[in-house]
């Protein structure tokens, strides 16, 4: 007997709405969960449909929840305005707009288990022409416990298969940069510094973009890493980084490409008179590998200048080691 293949339940949710472009959304995960659900239903019904309780909840991951108390919240927060400028509806065009998301949500006494709902369709049509779309599996998005984890994760989702090139390398990884300013918009927060949000340490109290990243590795799988550059003064976000295969062990922190030519580099700057330049060679390139080379972080340091490379840059304080 053939195993029933049931299809993902996938929405393609606008940008916007990925970006947190609805104001004044908590920390909770509950309200994007629900837009989630929402936007689910929209896109295969239209702007007006109905949906039980017990259905809105197995969207929501909510399958046990007895008290619905939080499901009304969420609704009057998708009820917030949303302010968008210069776009057309009806072949009109528009200078200005205020107004919700989810224009209403009724439960009528006679269907008591069923709530009926309306997208504002003005919302809709503006988001469209202003950005992309995103897809997502609701399904994985409803697993997320933490507002971080998923709006982090949707982040992911929007850019992960943009073509990027990694400026150190010719492999392709995944790259964003946000601001702290974008990263309090995303996650309905008001940090005032960049460790608030992300620690390069261990913590007993871990800060929302470290929770977040290691909830995205428990359900899914997907390894994102992230470092603040002080210099740009954004979050560097990285993914698809094949570190096993760019360095030779696990202690090593140069890259095996730039290996001899480093170690060809000290040589011509720092030793003279060598009786067998080839054995020197392979001796230096051993304590590369192995990290036995006194004082390398300093030669390296100095070898990124010749090469014009900044080397804050070129070192990523996740792992460590130098991506170039």
């Amino acid at each position: 007997m053939k195993k029933e293949i049931i299809p993902a339940k996938v929405i393609k949710k606008h940008n916007s709405l990925t970006d947190g472009y609805i104001p004044k959304t908590p920390k909770q995960v509950l309200p994007d969960r629900l837009l989630n659900a929402l936007y689910y239903k929209y896109e295969r019904e239209g702007v007006t449909f109905t949906i039980s309780l017990p259905d809105l909840k197995e969207l929501l991951g909510l399958q046990n929840e007895k008290d619905d108390t939080r499901i009304y919240e969420a609704i009057g927060i998708l009820q917030n305005p949303i302010q968008i400028r210069d776009f057309h509806f009806q072949g009109k065009a528009v200078s200005w707009l205020s107004a919700p998301f989810l224009a209403r949500a009724i439960r009528w006494k006679e269907k008591a288990n069923v709530i009926e709902f309306k997208i504002e369709p003005m919302i809709v049509e503006a988001l469209k022409q202003k950005a992309g779309y995103t897809p997502l599996d609701i399904e994985i998005c409803s697993r997320f416990r933490t507002k971080y984890g998923l709006k982090l994760y949707e982040m992911y989702r929007r850019y992960s298969s943009l073509p990027h090139k990694d400026p150190f390398s010719d492999n392709r990884i995944g790259i964003i940069k946000k601001s702290l300013q974008e990263l309090n918009q995303i996650f309905g927060t008001h940090y005032k510094t960049p460790s608030k949000l992300l620690s390069m340490k261990e913590t007993k109290t871990k800060p929302p973009i470290n929770r977040g990243l290691e909830e995205i590795k428990k359900i899914t799988g997907d390894l994102i890493y992230c470092f603040y550059d002080k210099q740009e003064k954004k979050f560097i976000f990285t993914w698809n980084r094949k570190q096993k295969k760019r360095y030779p062990n696990d202690i090593c922190i140069v890259p095996t490409t730039s290996i001899e030519p480093f170690a060809n580099w000290y040589m011509e700057h720092f030793t003279e008179n060598i009786a067998n330049p080839k054995s020197y060679l392979k001796k230096l390139q051993r304590q590369i590998v192995y990290n036995k080379f006194d004082n390398l972080e300093k030669y390296y340091h100095l070898y990124l200048l010749e090469l014009g490379k900044d080397p804050k840059k070129c070192f990523d304080p996740e792992t460590k080691k130098f991506i170039i």
